[in-house]
């Protein structure tokens, strides 16, 4: 597996969807910004089922614009696996995620999922998140 990213544990508080503020994980993949709340990745570790990937923004602060993909504990329960839902697969140690949580260590390692650029379509979970979709008006 090749690393590709790091997940944060900042302490930055962001902006949510409806003005509230929210403290989340910052997760840097390929040059690409996302953050996860730090409330459902403790409830992940915790025995909740997924939590949000979402892009995050910045423009006079950071902020929460829309679900990118889901995070969930693997099935041998040593990684948190990461789908993005353009079909990107990738995986965090969950001892490494325990320690970035409780202040231990101030980042994890990212890791790409060998062997799933070949997919032709994403797999869909059983997450219910709503995903923005362009369109274009005719008349």
């Amino acid at each position: 597996m090749e690393n590709v990213g790091y997940i944060l544990m900042d302490r930055s508080r962001v902006l949510d969807g409806e003005g509230g503020e929210e403290e989340v994980l910052t997760l840097h993949i390929r040059g690409m910004r996302f953050g996860v709340r730090a409330s459902e990745m403790e409830g992940l570790l915790g025995g909740l089922a997924q939590a949000r990937v979402e892009r995050l923004r910045r423009n006079w602060r950071f902020y929460l614009d829309g679900v990118e993909g889901v995070a969930e504990v693997s099935r041998s329960g040593k990684a948190v696996n990461i789908e993005l839902f353009a079909s990107d697969r990738y995986t965090i140690s969950l001892r490494a995620l325990r320690q970035v949580l409780s202040g231990e260590c101030r980042y994890a390692m990212v890791a790409e999922v060998p062997g799933e650029k070949t997919r032709l379509a994403p797999r869909r979970g059983p997450a219910t998140y709503q995903l923005r979709i362009p369109v274009t008006a005719t008349s």
